[in-house]
C-alpha cells in the first residue's frame, strides 16, 4: 500500500481513467476501508471483554487486530490521494505532513507483518516446547507486543529520516528495497515457524487427547491459516512494489494504474480476513461475537419501546 502517496503519481489523471471508473474504485476502497476499521474493532473488543478469551497467546492477536484497524484507515488516505490524482480535489501537502503520512504508510502494514512474525514464534514455541511455554509469564507477552511495535516504528522512522535528510532517496530502488528486505525477514520468519510447527506436528509423538494441547493445537493451525492468507494476499502487492522500485520511470498507462489498484485491495484484504477466519475457526470468539450483537439488538428494541409504554 502507498505507492500512490508516496510516489506522488500526478500524471496519473482521467486521460488513464474515466471519470466513472474513479468514482467505482473509491466506492471500493471506502467500502473495505470501513469493513477493516469495524470487524478488526470488534475483535480487539470481543477479546478484551471476554475473559475465556484474554488470553496471554492472545495478547498478540489483540495487537494485530490493533494494527489492522490502522491500516484500515491507510485505506481511506489511499482513496484520498486517489481522489486528487482523478481531480476530483486536490491536495496541498507541505513537506512535514508529507513525511507524516509517508511514516503512517511504512509504520502500520509493517506493524501487521511484525506482529504476525511474533505469533508464528510464539506458536512455535508452543508447539515445540508446549510445557515451558505454560509457565511463560504474561509480561513476556506483554513485552513481545511492545518489541513488535518499537520494531516497526523504528524501521519506519529511519526510512523518513532518511528521506527527510536526502529527498533524492525517496525514488531509490535501494531504499525501497532496504523497507522491503525487513518486510520480506517477517515473511521469511513466518513461513520457517509454521514449516517447523507443521514438521512437529506430523512428525512428533504428542497427546492426542490431551484437553489443552488440542486446544493449542487447533489455536495455531488457526493461526498458520491466518498467517498464509495474509501472505497470499499480500505477495502480489509485494512483487508489483519491487518492480515498481527498481523502474526509474514510473510508468503512466491504465495497465500500471490496474495492477497497483487491485495489489493494494489484495494488500488490504489480508487485514480483512482475520476476523472472518476467527469467526469460523474459534468457537468461543463467534458465540461472543453473537451474543455481542444479540445484547446489541435487545437494547435498541429496550429502546425503542420502553417498558413503562407496554
Amino acid at each position: 500500500m502507498g505507492n500512490r502517496s508516496l510516489q506522488q503519481n500526478t500524471t496519473l489523471s482521467l486521460k488513464l481513467i474515466s471519470s466513472s471508473e474513479c468514482i467505482a474504485w473509491l466506492t471500493v476502497y471506502g467500502i473495505e476501508a470501513v469493513a477493516i476499521v469495524t470487524l478488526n474493532a470488534l475483535t480487539a473488543i470481543i477479546y478484551l471483554k471476554e475473559r475465556s478469551l484474554r488470553k496471554r497467546s492472545m495478547y498478540l492477536v489483540i495487537s494485530l487486530s490493533v494494527a489492522d484497524i490502522f491500516f484500515g484507515g491507510l485505506l481511506i488516505f489511499d482513496g484520498w490521494f486517489l481522489g486528487s490524482d482523478c481531480k476530483f480535489w486536490a491536495i496541498g501537502l507541505n513537506r512535514p505532513s508529507h513525511f507524516v503520512i509517508t511514516a503512517l504508510f511504512r509504520l502500520f502494514p509493517l506493524a501487521s507483518v511484525t506482529n504476525l512474525a511474533a505469533i508464528s514464534l510464539e506458536r512455535t514455541h508452543a508447539t515445540i516446547r508446549p510445557f515451558a511455554h505454560r509457565l511463560v509469564k504474561r509480561k513476556i507477552f506483554g513485552a513481545a507486543v511492545v518489541i513488535a511495535w518499537i520494531t516497526a516504528g523504528l524501521s519506519s522512522t529511519i526510512s523518513v529520516i532518511n528521506i527527510y535528510l536526502d529527498p533524492v532517496l525517496e525514488h531509490n530502488p535501494f531504499f525501497y528495497i532496504s523497507y522491503l528486505s525487513f518486510y520480506s525477514l517477517c515473511l521469511f520468519v513466518i513461513l520457517v515457524s509454521y514449516t517447523s510447527i507443521a514438521l512437529k506436528i506430523i512428525c512428533g509423538n504428542q497427546p492426542q487427547h490431551h484437553g489443552a494441547t488440542n486446544r493449542e493445537r487447533k489455536l495455531t493451525k488457526t493461526l498458520l491459516i491466518v498467517s498464509a492468507a495474509s501472505l497470499l494476499l499480500t505477495l502480489p502487492h509485494i512483487i508489483f512494489w519491487i518492480l515498481s522500485s527498481l523502474s526509474y520511470t514510473i510508468s503512466t498507462n491504465s495497465t500500471w494504474f490496474l495492477l497497483n489498484s487491485f495489489s493494494i485491495l489484495l494488500f488490504s484484504a489480508n487485514s480483512l480476513i482475520n476476523p472472518v477466519l476467527y469467526t469460523f475457526r474459534i468457537p468461543e470468539f463467534r458465540r461472543a461475537l453473537f451474543s455481542l450483537f444479540r445484547c446489541r439488538c435487545r437494547l435498541e428494541l429496550v429502546q425503542v419501546f420502553p417498558l413503562n409504554d407496554l
